[in-house]
């Protein structure tokens, strides 16, 4: 059971790396809308189809309907990150191990910004 135990005082305060996680949580959802709002909000003239709406009106859509459920799962990984960190390297700032497990939120940035790009 020594092996689980820290053998130190504890230097990560979990509820601390959790605020520094939802803070880059909420860093993320407001680039995303950033992202959104560099779209033309222009719908095409010549738009004969049942939906004819504009590219920022389909990146948000496509946010709200693959992005959230996306966004929910990487939340899920993160906290188990969160927890895996805190309890493997005490000894780590808050701000570190909120940082470090907000990866997968900053994976799916990216993965918006390669869509808008193209």
């Amino acid at each position: 059971m020594s092996n689980v135990a820290p053998k130190g005082t504890w230097k990560t305060n979990p509820a601390l790396a959790l605020l520094c996680l939802f803070g880059w949580y909420a860093a993320v959802v407001g680039a995303f809308f950033a992202l959104a709002h560099t779209l033309p909000d222009t719908v095409d003239p010549d738009c004969q189809e049942s939906f004819c709406g504009s590219p920022r009106d389909g990146f948000l859509i496509a946010g709200i309907f693959f992005g959230a459920p996306a966004l929910f799962v990487a939340l899920l990984i993160s906290l188990v990150m969160l927890g895996l960190a805190s309890a493997r390297s005490p000894e780590t700032s808050a701000g570190r191990v909120g940082f470090i497990a907000a990866v997968p939120a900053f994976v799916l940035l990216a993965l918006a910004a390669c869509a808008v790009a193209r």
